[in-house]
């Protein structure tokens, strides 16, 4: 199979390790005014990773997403089915899933910027 051959319905890798998301996220999570102190890192972290994954993956297929709102109840359904070993609510993980989808563009060019090739 050539390599270059891609599987129909796959994303290709963007680029950005999930290390690295986790990485921006476990440095940051606690000044977030959503944070609850209650709660570790390793619930977070699958919210913020469906939040930059999603945003990511919508843009890397040109789909155009005006705003996260059209998007928000797709993501509360993946959530149900995506949150791993989190044991946010989808009230308690909502804004760190928002939270990834916004930062999502600025962590992928600061990776990119930091001279790391592709699918590293």
């Amino acid at each position: 199979m050539s390599p270059d051959y891609q599987i129909p319905g796959r994303v290709p890798e963007d680029g950005v390790p999930r290390e690295a998301v986790s990485d921006y996220w476990r440095e940051r999570f606690s000044a977030e005014p959503y944070y609850d102190s209650d709660q570790r890192f390793e619930d977070y972290e699958p919210a913020y990773y469906l939040g930059y994954s999603s945003r990511h993956t919508r843009t890397r297929a040109d789909e155009v997403i005006e705003a996260y709102e059209q998007v928000e109840a797709e993501l509360e359904s993946r959530w149900a089915r995506e949150q791993a070993t989190s044991k946010l609510t989808w009230a308690q993980a909502r804004n760190a899933v928002r939270r990834g989808w916004d930062e999502s563009t600025s962590l992928h060019q600061a990776h990119l910027d930091k001279g790391v090739p592709r699918g590293t």
